[in-house]
């Protein structure tokens, strides 16, 4: 059973779906992102662990042992003085964070409706890129771009989420 049922509305719309960390929800003015630590962790949970296919509980171990082999890493690192490695990778990070920001890509955890330019849709190719949304918006007088990603075509509610995504921005005009 899918974390995130199909829940509409009084007018008939969908008034939320899943996304990657949480949930993105509709009010009357605005988009809402429900985005944290907890929820992504708990997504990773119910669709990888309780999905009870062998090679789901593996890739939530996978994530699961990620974190504390990255921490590993990054203390024998420190620990053997491989500053310049250390220093390479953090500022790969920063070097990428800034050319998105250059790009007019932002995270508001929430985007008005009516200064929404326009949505696009890409369904992502499994086991290389995930589904995801790009919507394009204005913030003053200047365009922004809101990426949200959604959950993955190896998750049993990957596909359906894609789709209710794209339902819900359709049925109010994008």
């Amino acid at each position: 059973m899918s974390r995130h049922p199909a829940v509409k509305t009084r007018n008939n719309h969908y008034e939320s779906f899943p996304i990657k960390r949480g949930t993105a929800r509709f009010s009357e003015e605005c988009i809402h992102f429900d985005e944290s630590f907890p929820g992504y962790a708990q997504a990773l949970y119910q669709e990888y662990w309780q999905s009870g296919t062998w090679w789901h509980n593996g890739i939530f171990v996978g994530y699961i042992l990620a974190f504390p082999i990255g921490l590993w890493w990054v203390a024998s690192a420190v620990r053997g003085g491989d500053f310049l490695l250390l220093a390479i990778v953090v500022g790969l990070i920063v070097v990428l964070r800034l050319v998105d920001r250059m790009r007019g890509f932002r995270s508001p955890d929430q985007i008005r409706l009516d200064t929404i330019k326009g949505v696009s849709a890409t369904d992502g190719q499994k086991g290389l890129t995930r589904p995801r949304i790009v919507i394009t918006y204005n913030d003053g007088k200047t365009t922004y771009r809101r990426r949200v990603n959604l959950p993955s075509l190896y998750t049993s509610g990957g596909e359906t989420a894609y789709e209710r995504a794209r339902a819900a921005f359709a049925e109010r005009g994008f």
